[in-house]
């Protein structure tokens, strides 16, 4: 006889049942009443033509075919149940599962705290997210494209256009950067905090050498760093005006009236495709609904 022959629903009950010490433990374990077990379990030997239970006593004995059957059949199921749990994991990961690549002073500074909004939006989206050093994004930009084309990441935040066509590329912001200081005085003390080299830099001091030149310049690796020597003591730097309403970032003081504006949008990045992932359609518009409500 074949095994389709068989009710699964039988043999699992009876898995269970011969596995407890009674049908009543076997029916709150099933969810079922003691009747629906003692039905399932007649059906069972109904199909194989031989008792599994001894009926002669009131105990719970298994008779040897009982015994035969009813020692491998719970470790199949239980087998059964972890490969369909692993089956529907991994099928809503494939779904669900949205690979983020930004840089690190925009997922610190304004997206962190807005993680839990989308969150709340989409709960059957879930977001991993890496970071890459924007201090060297131009360096970075033939990986991050090789990263979407690939599939390490299904979308990438960049400063400025890659260069490559088989990319779909979307203007995010154009990025506006103010003189930030930890004192609101003119005469505040320290350092300026930039990369010397940067085009920004360049720009603001072209713009306003008088302010430019109001302290001494000391150089640091990462625009990052220097936001974060300002917001922990004194001196000044640059910072995209978008960061400023972090609440870390509330008590700086901020003159956007000498603001220098970046001739580099910050673009979003994704496979070129007619058709993209409802996960990646999803973040795409809420980060610029939420960006745009940000400026």
């Amino acid at each position: 006889m074949l095994l389709k022959n068989y009710s699964l629903n039988a043999l699992r009950v009876f898995a269970v049942a011969a596995n407890t010490n009674s049908f009543k433990h076997a029916a709150q374990q099933l969810g079922l009443s003691q009747s629906a077990v003692t039905r399932h379990i007649q059906t069972l030997e109904e199909q194989l033509g031989t008792q599994l239970f001894h009926r002669d006593n009131r105990v719970h004995a298994l008779t040897p075919a009982g015994e035969l059957l009813g020692g491998q059949l719970l470790a199949l199921f239980q087998q059964l149940e972890q490969s369909v749990e692993r089956a529907r994991v991994s099928g809503d990961e494939a779904l669900t599962t949205l690979r983020i690549y930004v840089p690190n002073s925009f997922l610190r500074w304004w997206l962190a705290s807005r993680l839990a909004d989308f969150t709340a939006i989409y709960p059957h989206i879930r977001l991993q997210l890496d970071t890459y050093d924007e201090a060297l994004a131009e360096q970075q930009q033939a990986a991050i494209a090789q990263g979407v084309q690939q599939g390490a990441f299904d979308l990438a935040l960049v400063h400025g256009r890659i260069k490559d066509r088989n990319l779909k590329q979307q203007s995010l912001y154009t990025p506006r950067y103010a003189p930030v200081q930890a004192s609101s005085s003119e005469n505040a003390s320290g350092n300026w905090w930039v990369q010397p080299q940067s085009a920004i830099w360049q720009a603001f001091r072209s713009a306003y050498p008088d302010q430019a030149q109001r302290l001494p310049v000391q150089a640091v690796a990462k625009p990052s760093i220097g936001l974060e020597l300002v917001s922990n003591g004194t001196g000044a730097t640059l910072v995209d005006t978008l960061y400023l309403q972090h609440a870390s970032l509330q008590n700086l003081q901020a003159n956007e009236a000498t603001s220098i504006v970046s001739k580099q949008d910050v673009f979003y990045v994704t496979k070129q495709a007619a058709r993209h992932p409802v996960a990646v359609v999803a973040f795409s518009k809420w980060l610029q609904n939420r960006v745009q409500q940000s400026l």
